[in-house]
């Protein structure tokens, strides 16, 4: 009994914090190879007889992006309402006629934040997430972006990028989609027409999901105190899978502090990055980090970009945010909370995995990385709200 009421307490204090709340009746599946993961994507698309939101950080014009381009245009042709948000400054590189082609067959296409003249700090709020939500039934949301490195495409014999994402049934697809319809109207699109499907309780799993949504000073400053609560409530275990790992002041107090008393903290970053600058930056934390009883490891096999967290085993966070302060004070960013045993012994069995192919860095580690290496992290990490 006791312990019951300590786990409705802290499902309140989360609810609380968060602004919002549990949804149960869900069914989640854990999606950690970029291949499969676009598989489930590719076929939930096909499987689409109403609606299709995407909203993407990076959409690039490669095999993947165009491939799954011309799906959507077949859609769309069948009826389907088909809506797309990405970020301007995320697909610099991808080429205007992608997005002609996408609106010629009938797809409403819109940029997040492209620059204005007369408020040019809008464009440093970026649209860091990664969703789609199709016919309010099953949505997707992660780390993984639309380009043949998250989806590790074979023709070019791609190493798929280490990835996690999550594909969710249920009530918490409803909160998804408002979302999504939430950051199409600031876009300036027009209101989405769509009559919500009957989402049952899927009795099979039954998983308490939150869904994490930031787009506002007061959601960013939710998140960053439900991250800071999390480390502040666990017992036994902080496991840590980032891409980019540049924490605030607070982040980084709390964090020792949970190390000091006993916390066991584990991190796993990039030993080889797609944006060395953020590594060499990151790296700037490994002493104080180390020296209260922090493990930290580099991922060895391939591009790590996956953002997970894991509490005591039973509490974790997966989507699109990264534990730097342009995720938590600028971007806009998605995904989900996990309040379940079941699925937390699951993370924590990736986790454990994904330890296997990492190396423990040590403090005689840090004076062997090159010294060019170790002075740009220096200088840039004064501009680490910018990064």
């Amino acid at each position: 009994m006791r312990k019951e009421m300590e786990e409705n307490s802290f499902r309140r204090t989360i609810e609380k914090i968060s602004q919002t709340s549990f949804l149960s009746g869900n069914s989640i599946q854990v999606l950690q190879d970029g291949l499969s993961a676009f598989e489930d994507v590719f076929r939930a698309v096909e499987e689409a007889e109403r609606l299709i939101c995407l909203e993407f950080y990076i959409f690039r014009d490669d095999e993947t992006g165009w491939s799954l381009a011309e799906l959507l245009a077949r859609k769309s042709r069948e009826g389907v309402q088909i809506y797309l948000i990405y970020d301007h400054f995320g697909c610099l590189f991808t080429f205007n006629r992608f997005w002609k082609f996408l609106k010629s067959h009938g797809i409403a296409v819109l940029p997040f934040h492209p620059p204005q003249v007369f408020n040019p700090n809008l464009y440093f709020h970026r649209d860091h997430r990664k969703l789609v939500v199709v016919d309010g039934r099953v949505a997707f949301t992660g780390g993984l972006n639309v380009g043949d490195e998250y989806r590790g495409y074979l023709r070019k014999r791609l190493l798929g990028w280490r990835d996690t994402g999550v594909k969710v049934k249920g009530p918490i697809v409803g909160a998804m989609l408002e979302a999504f319809k939430k950051s199409w109207k600031e876009c300036g699109g027009r209101k989405i027409e769509d009559t919500p499907p009957n989402l049952g309780r899927h009795h099979e799993q039954d998983v308490a999901l939150l869904p994490l949504f930031s787009s506002s000073r007061e959601s960013m400053r939710a998140l960053r105190q439900l991250l800071q609560f999390s480390i502040h409530a666990a017992q036994k275990s902080i496991h840590l899978t980032m891409a980019y790992f540049i924490p605030t002041h607070k982040f980084l107090w709390v964090l020792l502090r949970a190390a000091r008393r006993g916390v066991q903290v584990k991190i796993i970053l990039p030993g080889q990055s797609d944006l060395r600058l953020m590594a060499y930056v990151s790296r700037t934390y490994y002493k104080t980090l180390l020296r209260e009883g922090v493990q930290i490891f580099h991922y060895q096999p391939r591009v790590l970009h996956a953002k997970t967290m894991v509490f005591d085993r039973q509490w974790a966070m997966v989507g699109s945010a990264n534990l730097d302060a342009r995720s938590l004070n600028y971007n806009y960013e998605c995904g989900v909370g996990i309040l379940d045993l079941r699925l937390g012994e699951e993370m924590e069995e990736i986790f454990t995995h994904d330890l296997l192919d990492s190396v423990l860095v040590t403090e005689g580690d840090l004076s062997r990385w090159p010294i060019h290496e170790r002075a740009l992290g220096t200088f840039f990490s004064w501009f680490r709200s910018y990064l």
